[in-house]
């Protein structure tokens, strides 16, 4: 006999934004706590720094509700949210202690900057991505739909090497933003590290391709078609209003920076022109 899931009310996204409340709390008492400061310095008086903050947990609530909203609160999902964010919390630790090293180290453009922020966002995409899959092999699961975790287990292959394509255009960007003058890497050694990553981007393209069903070669060509008319659009009209003098050139970096941008949103707009974002 087939038993019915329950399904999630206004109770269990309540319960969420509580979640992401307490969860946000712990996060800005560790910051606290890690700069040594005084918490009740940092946050009274009242001022803009406090409402700041307050404005952020409002934030973090309703995100962590709404994301979470078709999962029944129990320890389960509650043990996954945790080892979830608290992984991405330590990954985000790390790449700012890394980035605030850096700056010490060598003078980066802001290009530059916003190359490097965008690789180590993609990096910690893919190693979140992985680590849910690789859970779907073991008794953690971190994925909460049933039939998303058994579609995972099922094409592992795909899913990890898509993640290190993910990865691999994260380190490229990271690379280049680190080259240049002042930079921590020479051009050549930057130049031989980008296309050993561009052979490598290939190939797991290439993989990725003969691994693919039908859907997924399908939307593939639709985020194809979508980037393109992406980068026409915002940066055409970019470079557009730059040749007419009324916006500044983007820089080389930068137009690297806006396609690898450009060519993720195309694939969530793809995905969600087909309603797979619901699952």
């Amino acid at each position: 006999m087939a038993h019915e899931k329950p399904v999630p009310t206004w109770r269990d996204l309540a319960a969420w934004g509580a979640v992401g409340a307490a969860f946000y709390l712990l996060i800005v008492g560790g910051a606290i706590a890690l700069l040594h400061q005084n918490p009740i310095d940092a946050i009274a008086p009242p001022n803009k720094v406090t409402a700041e903050l307050g404005v952020a947990m409002l934030f973090f609530m309703a995100v962590t509700g709404f994301g979470n909203r078709k999962r029944r609160v129990s320890l389960g999902t509650f043990r996954n949210f945790l080892i979830q964010n608290a992984a991405a919390i330590v990954i985000f630790l790390f790449i700012i202690w890394g980035f605030s090293r850096l700056a010490r180290m060598s003078t980066i453009s802001s290009s530059g900057w916003i190359a490097a922020v965008t690789g180590a966002t993609l990096i910690v995409l893919a190693v979140l991505g992985s680590l849910a899959t690789a859970s779907t092999r073991t008794n953690l699961d971190l994925i909460g739909d049933e039939v998303a975790a058994e579609e995972m287990r099922e094409r592992a292959r795909l899913f990890f090497c898509s993640f290190t394509w993910i990865a691999a255009c994260g380190l490229l960007l990271i690379g280049l933003s680190l080259s240049g003058p002042g930079g921590l890497l020479s051009s050549t050694i930057a130049l031989v590290g980008a296309l050993i990553l561009i052979v490598v981007l290939t190939l797991l393209g290439i993989a990725a391709w003969r691994m693919s069903d039908e859907l997924g070669r399908t939307l593939s060509h639709e985020t194809g078609n979508m980037a393109f008319y992406l980068i026409l659009i915002f940066g055409g009209g970019w470079a557009i209003l730059a040749h007419l003098g009324f916006v500044a050139a983007p820089a080389p970096l930068g137009w690297l920076t806006l396609f690898t941008v450009q060519m993720f949103a195309a694939s969530f707009i793809a995905l969600g022109r087909r309603k797979l974002l619901m699952r």
